[in-house]
């Protein structure tokens, strides 16, 4: 039986304040729920949050990938939720990740101006490729902190 075809969606959003007011805690709120719902669902993925906007990329099997989505548009930390798009992919970019997940900071900077974000995400100017490219990105160098902190005496 040949394998799921899977779906890579991308889509952004504008952060309202709710039962969660610090941006910090409502971004590890969203990845902890994210990732109890996405290893039963088969979604991997990445969340990208700068304050002010999320953008995310899921991938996974289509109908899934479709549910999540909507899951998210009814999220009430969630408003002008906006799927950029969703295209059909051969493999997962974030096979590790049942969701990960950034908040901007400065030390990643150079990453969002490498990939034409030098301040705030303008929601309007953005695409899929560079959502996709920004977030395995932000991922490696993620795990590659991670990894040389670990390796710290």
């Amino acid at each position: 039986m040949p394998a799921t075809p899977l779906h890579r969606l991308v889509y952004s959003s504008t952060y309202r304040t709710g039962r969660i007011d610090n941006e910090l805690l409502a971004l590890r709120d969203i990845l902890s729920q994210s990732r109890k719902n996405n290893q039963k669902s088969e979604i991997t993925g990445y969340l990208m949050f700068d304050g002010e906007s999320f953008v995310q990329v899921l991938e996974g099997p289509r109908e899934s990938v479709e549910a999540t989505m909507a899951r998210i548009a009814q999220d009430e930390r969630h408003r002008d939720v906006t799927i950029i798009a969703i295209k059909p992919t051969e493999s997962r970019a974030f096979h590790n990740w049942t969701m990960g997940g950034y908040r901007r900071s400065a030390e990643q900077d150079p990453i969002f101006r490498a990939h034409g974000i030098p301040g705030q995400i303008d929601r309007a100017q953005l695409s899929f490729d560079t959502v996709v490219s920004l977030a395995i990105a932000l991922g490696a160098d993620q795990a590659k902190r991670a990894s040389s902190s670990s390796n710290t005496p």
